[in-house]
């Protein structure tokens, strides 16, 4: 039944006026089962290998509008879009990240063997997991930087948006990728992408200030069933407060 129907012989109002349905909230019992959408978040895995077979550009229009009505501080919506669904340059922007980081993993020590120890506030230059795979990679292989996804979309971060822009990146990024995982497709956030902010790639992609590459999402059909199955994660601390007293959960 239409809505005009239902207005007219169920609810009828007078002329002019606007009907206004209210939305019940049912409170759920504590302990009941996960809904649809919770368990979506809970299941939804990042995927590191993906079929040859190219996602339907529909897809990714759906995909790209969800993430155009995501939250942002102040609205300002700080991002513009690129799609590169071309095999060859994925290919191309691939080999120039993995010769940026030959050249970050070849550079020379810092340490010698009669310096002190390094300060414990430092911060190291790249985190151990990204270097630990370039150096356990098959000789001559390298990692898979895109992860063999056959289209990528670069969220661009416009560096004039108020707060922490960055972090309405974070927001587009969730959306975009829980609309991908609701269509039956895997994604996976690509960090490294960033090193294609040097060299001649800001324009190949029409990239031009204030804004600038900071991640890439690749998006594509599963190879494997990675995304249906729980997995652990580890439980943190939660400092609570309620009623003039402090708790701790975990």
């Amino acid at each position: 039944m239409s809505d005009s129907a239902i207005t007219s012989e169920s609810n009828p109002t007078p002329d002019g006026e606007k009907l206004v349905r209210r939305k019940v909230n049912t409170l759920i019992p504590e302990g009941s089962p996960w809904n649809e959408i919770e368990e979506a978040f809970l299941k939804r895995r990042s995927v590191r290998k993906y079929k040859r077979k190219q996602v339907p550009e529909h897809y990714i229009k759906r995909i790209l509008e969800v993430g155009r009505y995501s939250a942002s501080q102040g609205n300002c919506q700080p991002w513009r879009f690129v799609v590169v669904r071309d095999r060859d340059m994925i290919n191309e922007m691939e080999s120039y990240v993995l010769d940026m980081f030959k050249l970050m993993t070849s550079a020379p020590s810092q340490k010698g063997n009669n310096e002190a120890p390094p300060d414990p506030e430092q911060r190291p230059a790249m985190h151990p997991i990204p270097l630990g795979l370039l150096t356990q990679s098959p000789p001559g292989q390298g990692i898979k930087v895109f992860h063999g996804a056959p289209t990528l979309i670069f969220p661009l971060m416009d560096s004039r948006g108020i707060g922490h822009p960055e972090i309405d990146l974070g927001i587009v990024g969730t959306n975009m990728i829980m609309t991908a995982y609701s269509l039956g497709l895997g994604t996976c956030w690509v960090g490294f992408a960033e090193s294609l902010n040097s060299g001649n790639w800001p324009k190949k992609l029409g990239v031009e200030e204030p804004y600038k590459l900071v991640e890439a999402l690749a998006i594509g059909f599963e190879a494997g069933d990675a995304q249906h199955n729980y997995v652990h994660r580890e439980t943190h601390r939660i400092t609570w407060f309620e009623n003039g007293e402090k708790r701790v959960m975990y």
